[in-house]
């Protein structure tokens, strides 16, 4: 288990022990997200110093420091091939870096508000994003660019996720709403929600 605290650091928890393992240490400011690599030998944190930080589990070293933010990161997340990472930030930008370079792959600016949450879908091929301006973004990841835009949520959306085999998704917002969307992909069609 990774968490992250107002007191800049990282904690690496055991489940199966219940017990504190070791701290990732180099934040200057609140850990806001973290997440383990699929394979579980690289973490990644963002937080309100407006920087990125590859750690590797093994040795509790940093790797690589992404300080191409302008604003607070409020959200990291891992592409389930693990040679990518995705950022969302409170200045509405979203982007992905290589894990291996550490150069910027892509760059998206479409969220009015600030980006909440991100989700890979199972495939790679899409990124989701909620955000404070109340709206949903798919990113299709292999074209570079937005591929659909959901108005369902009544104020910010504060988390969105797919589920593990990729067929449904659901939101959560300040509405004190959760909803669930069943996903159904067309490139042609420019579309793919209905929601349950």
């Amino acid at each position: 288990l990774l968490t992250g605290s107002d007191d800049k650091t990282v904690k690496v928890w055991s489940l199966p022990s219940q017990r504190f393992q070791f701290t990732l240490a180099g934040h200057t400011n609140w850990v806001r997200s973290g997440q383990f690599s699929p394979d579980g030998a690289l973490a990644i944190s963002g937080g309100d110093d407006k920087t990125v930080r590859l750690w590797d589990v093994e040795t509790s070293s940093c790797l690589h420091v992404f300080d191409e933010h302008f604003g607070m990161v409020n959200t990291v997340q891992f592409s389930p091939d693990g040679l990518s990472i995705a950022t969302g930030t409170s200045d509405h930008v979203i982007k992905i870096f290589d894990v291996r370079s550490g150069s910027l792959i892509q760059h998206y600016t479409h969220n009015v508000g600030s980006v909440n949450s991100l989700s890979y879908h199972p495939t790679g091929d899409f990124l989701m994003s909620s955000s404070g301006d109340g709206t949903v973004r798919i990113l299709d990841t292999r074209e570079g660019q937005l591929f659909y835009t959901l108005h369902g949520h009544e104020g910010a959306v504060s988390a969105a996720t797919f589920s593990p085999c990729g067929g449904f998704f659901a939101t959560g917002g300040a509405d004190a709403q959760v909803m669930v969307w069943r996903t159904n992909f067309d490139r042609d069609m420019g579309g793919f929600l209905e929601e349950e």
